[in-house]
């Protein structure tokens, strides 16, 4: 008799070669730490050494369950007939959970991962732990050809005791796996022989030290579950993580996100948690399918439509829809392809949320909607699972199951939906829905009766939702359109008030820009220079004419042509602030800017320039010996002065009453246009009313065309009314603005109110970003904290080493030298941590002084900075917090040596007291006059890539504490001073 006989390749074909891709093969070891009852299931891909890592904390299995279960083909250990349990153990304190392996296709599909694997399994048993089985595989062991099965011998050993293996372990497995490999090839020179071999060699790990590393799921102690060592694994994990991060694609993560169900008609937590940390660096990870990665429970409530429900047994959909914020409770779509009979794919329930697509039809926020959006694009999709696991491909982006995006191709006015807005999931189990079967593959379900219907019915559910609440005609599709007309309206005014406001604001940047190159340049004073010379050679000429009248009058000439060139100078430097639009803050600070500046340009330019121009006038007459008369030469100045206001006011009349006419023009325009398009829809009804034969029709046709009528007249009618409305306020807010003053206008009201957004949406951008940067200082000060310990603890017991090897003791030596160099760096950091410092202490100028010394003293040697301190400054003292005063002094000498880079010669700088506080000074360039109130506002900064907020914090800080931070003034293109002010109640001794 013949028999079967299976060749080793047969698990390969089984395992990697029915597996798509890398992350499938990582779902399916999370579905078996799943039916082991884990409650986390971790990965951790180290991309220095292409190690993959996988870890559960399930029940593990015992020596025999690995031999006779795991290492067994086709077992039955998570199989069974319809009706009935698979025999699985399950802890006590655990509910009771759906198998979701029963092909034995997840244990194989490791060899997906990488060439070879370390094991390590212990099981806990009705509370009792058993000893820690490893074992080794070499995959490509299964791809020779000509190998049975049953030539193939895996070794296996035992780590008794509650331990973990050590390297020594390891590497005694791998010489039993290398001499097992020998009896497959006695004394061959193959190259495949050659390179398993080699591969073996090559792999190195100490599970105990991994452990260490690792923390958290361990199967140390006697706690059980499974882990799996993968070395080297697969080449392209690192590729495709890379392009995830890079291009902001989830073709890698989508097959992992989502894999428990805790969002849709589900509540948290979910039976297992899933991790996937990637180690780009061997000191800091990245979790790549961590929380928010994938869709929240928050996001679903926020959606603009949300369908919630239950399909039963024969089909027919019951649940809650929500279009925008109306609610429909108990709403019903039947299916009548069931024809009465119950269906073969079971009753399930179903939940999701849909997003526009375009910003103008959605009532999300701005920036929530592109957040959304920008996840709906990557991940967006009806996900399927089966007692809350993901079964796959469902879900995926570029999987529509549904062919929901196909039919939107057609008509998307008509099928509204698109596959891609969505964010949903079909929720199954195995009780009612056992007749939906997966293929061996994990290519989703198997085609057949029971799919086809599962399938007819949601498409039929997302039609019957598009006919019932989306389309013009729609029986519940009033609220959709009004909302949706009233959301595009108010977004076609915000993109329309967008677009000028940001008009304006590029167009007073521009302005502002070019009054500071001017006045930079020093453009104002050359400019009244050129004038002067002018003025004096004008009046010098009329100072020389013999006939006294006609110098007279030549001097007066010369003295209204400077006036009047000198307003001409002035308005080229005058801006105007727009209206209506609200500043940035990078405008706001220069508007103010600006207003200083223009003020000074008035007070030390302008004025004394007219002043000058007077007592040059005088002068000149009392050389000549010229009469200047008093009242014609005021009179003359006054009509001149007189002309030029009247000539600036009748020129805001003019377009003040152009502005009117125009409003009155199309205000009149717009009432006609209204009055004639209603009668029109009158005519036009009156006219069909009159072609139409109204014999025979029966009353429901009679009312159902009195409807039609009747809605078109009112449908006009209301549209008219509501925007003759809208201008009729608009009109009415204008006069009364006039009647009552317009000290305050609605203008100034909107501008206020934008002014105020803007600031708001800026401090939440800078509030976040510093809520970010706090919590990345506190985990990097956390974790250097940890691995300073683990170093001094590894330097102690390495010390008794070097004490007896020479050649070991200068290395030692080094090491010991450099770390305590970085130690005392380190330590530099225990004064700005304000929870070590409850009261306020006395500091030193000597103790700021060493302390900065101490912080820059590698910084300075290498920009050739030199940091002098006075004595008055060392010898001062202030009571206060080292948090506050340290951080300050640091931020200030870090700038100082940034800019100091720049000079060519020494570079200094200068610490000393004066009578209200602390001096820091350096001769670098000097601080914009522009710049000397701005360098202290959030997110100000002329440093390139610099974030703007050191100055900032530093001023928040001291004036908390009743003490301040501003710059002195300096002379010249060069030199910076900040000065510290101590508290007006306690000053420094």
């Amino acid at each position: 008799m013949a028999k079967f006989k299976a060749r080793a390749r047969t698990v390969d074909m089984l395992g990697r070669q029915q597996i798509a891709n890398v992350s499938t093969a990582i779902s399916e070891l999370f579905k078996n730490a799943h039916d082991a009852y884990a409650d986390h299931a971790e990965v951790d891909y180290f991309r220095s050494d292409n190690l993959l890592v996988i870890r559960d904390n399930g029940v593990g299995m015992t020596p025999r369950d690995f031999e006779d279960r795991w290492l067994v083909l086709g077992t039955e250990s998570k199989y069974a007939p319809q009706g009935q349990k698979a025999e699985t153990y399950r802890p006590p304190d655990k509910l009771e959970r759906a198998i979701m392996g029963e092909k034995g296709i997840g244990r194989l599909a490791i060899a997906l991962l990488g060439r070879q694997v370390l094991i390590l399994t212990r099981a806990e048993r009705d509370g009792v732990t058993n000893d820690l089985v490893m074992c080794f595989i070499h995959w490509e062991l299964f791809e020779i050809p000509g190998v049975n099965l049953e030539d193939i011998d895996i070794p296996i050993k035992i780590i008794s005791g509650g331990h973990l293996p050590t390297y020594d372990d390891v590497e005694a497995l791998l010489q039993s796996t290398k001499r097992c490999i020998e009896k497959i090839f006695p004394g061959s020179q193959e190259e495949s022989h050659k390179r398993i071999v080699d591969d073996i060699s090559n792999f190195q790990l100490d599970p105990a030290e991994m452990d260490e590393f690792l923390g958290g799921l361990s199967l140390k102690d006697g706690r059980s579950g499974t882990h799996f060592y993968v070395a080297p694994a697969d080449e392209g994990i690192p590729h495709e993580i890379e392009r995830d991060r890079q291009e902001e694609t989830r073709n890698f993560t989508k097959f992992l996100l989502g894999f428990s169900n805790a969002v849709f008609r589900e509540t948290p937590p979910p039976p297992i948690q899933t991790a996937f940390r990637y180690w780009q660096t061997d000191s800091a990870n990245e979790d790549l399918i961590g929380e928010g990665e994938f869709f929240t429970a928050q996001e679903l409530d926020s959606a603009d439509h949300k369908i919630s429900g239950q399909v039963d047994e024969y089909g027919q959909f019951f649940g809650d829809v929500r279009i925008y914020r109306e609610q429909i409770s108990g709403h019903v779509i039947s299916w009548a392809g069931g024809n009465g009979q119950q269906t073969r794919c079971g009753p399930f329930e179903i939940e999701f949320g849909y997003v526009s697509g375009a910003q103008r039809e959605t009532s999300l926020p701005p920036d929530e909607w592109k957040r959304i959006t920008d996840k709906l694009n990557r991940i967006g999709g009806v996900y399927v699972y089966r007692d809350r696991i993901r079964i796959l491909p469902y879900g995926n982006s570029d999987v529509d199951w549904l062919n929901i995006e196909e039919r939107r191709t057609k008509s998307a006015s008509y099928y509204f939906f698109s596959h891609r807005r969505i964010f949903g999931a079909v929720k199954l189990t195995r009780r009612s829905n056992s007749l939906l079967r997966e293929k061996a593959g994990r290519e989703g379900f198997q085609q057949d009766k029971a799919y086809r219907q599962l399938k007819d019915i949601l498409e039929n559910i997302f039609l019957q939702l598009a006919a019932d609440f989306f389309r013009e005609s729609g029986d519940y599709s009033d609220h959709y359109n009004e909302q949706r007309s009233e959301l595009e309206r108010l977004e076609l005014a915000r993109r329309r008030r967008e677009k000028q406001v940001s008009t304006k604001r590029k167009n007073i940047a521009v302005s502002l820009e070019g009054f500071f190159e001017r006045v930079g340049a020093g453009l104002p004073e050359a400019e009244l220079a050129n004038l002067r010379e002018v003025i004096r050679q004008r009046m010098g000429s009329a100072a020389r004419m013999k006939d006294p009248d006609e110098a007279s009058s030549a001097l007066l000439d010369a003295e209204r042509e400077a006036n009047r060139r000198l307003s001409d100078i002035r308005e080229s430097y005058r801006l105007v602030k727009p209206r209506g639009v609200g500043l940035s803050r990078t405008l706001q600070r220069d508007w103010n800017a600006y207003s200083a500046e223009a003020e000074r340009l008035n007070k030390e330019v302008f004025d004394p320039f007219s002043i000058e121009v007077a007592q040059t006038l005088g002068a000149v007459a009392r050389e000549a010996k010229l009469y200047v008369d008093q009242r014609k030469r005021l009179s003359e100045l006054i009509r001149q002065q007189a002309e030029s206001e009247k000539r600036l006011v009748t020129r805001e009349a003019v377009q003040v009453r152009t502005s009117a006419n125009d409003t009155r023009s199309a205000a009149l325009k717009f009432a006609r246009d209204a009055i004639r398009e209603m009668q029109e829809t009158i005519l036009g009804v009156e006219v069909e009313f009159a072609h139409r034969d109204l014999a025979g029709l029966s009353e429901s046709e009679v009312e159902r065309l009195r409807n039609n009528f009747g809605g078109r007249i009112e449908s006009v009618g209301k549209k008219n009314q509501e925007t003759l409305s809208k201008v009729r306020d608009m009109l009415t807010a204008i006069s009364s603005n006039i009647a009552h003053g317009l000290e305050i206008s609605d203008t100034d009201i909107v501008e206020a109110m934008d002014q105020e957004l803007q600031e708001l949406r800026e401090q939440s951008d800078s509030d976040a970003e510093m809520v970010q940067l706090g919590l990345a200082v506190a985990v990097i000060n956390h974790e250097f904290e940890a691995a300073i310990k683990g170093v001094r603890r590894s330097l102690r017991e390495l010390r008794p080493w070097a004490a007896s090897n020479e050649e070991l003791a200068g290395l030692y030596q080094d090491i010991r030298s450099n770390f305590d160099h970085l130690d005392g760096h380190l330590n530099l950091f225990t004064p700005l941590q304000r929870r070590l410092y409850r009261k306020a202490i006395p500091i030193k100028g000597s103790d700021i002084s060493h302390y900065l010394h101490t912080l820059f003293e590698v910084r300075m040697k290498r920009h050739g900075v030199e940091i002098q301190a006075t004595e008055n400054f060392l010898n001062a003292e202030i009571m206060t917090f080292p948090s506050t005063i340290y951080p300050v002094f640091v931020n200030i000498i870090d700038n100082s040596i940034f800019w100091l880079k720049q000079n060519k010669g020494s570079k200094e700088i200068t610490l000393d007291v004066s009578e209200r506080g602390f001096l820091v000074s350096n001769n670098g360039p000097a601080i914009g006059a522009a710049d000397h109130h701005s360098i202290f506002l959030q997110g100000f900064t002329r440093k390139p890539g610099g974030r703007g907020l050191g100055l900032f914090i530093s001023k928040k800080a001291l004036q908390k504490e009743g003490m301040d931070i501003e710059t002195v003034p300096g002379i010249g293109s060069h030199g910076v001073t900040m000065e510290i002010k101590w508290p007006q109640d306690d000053d420094a001794t």
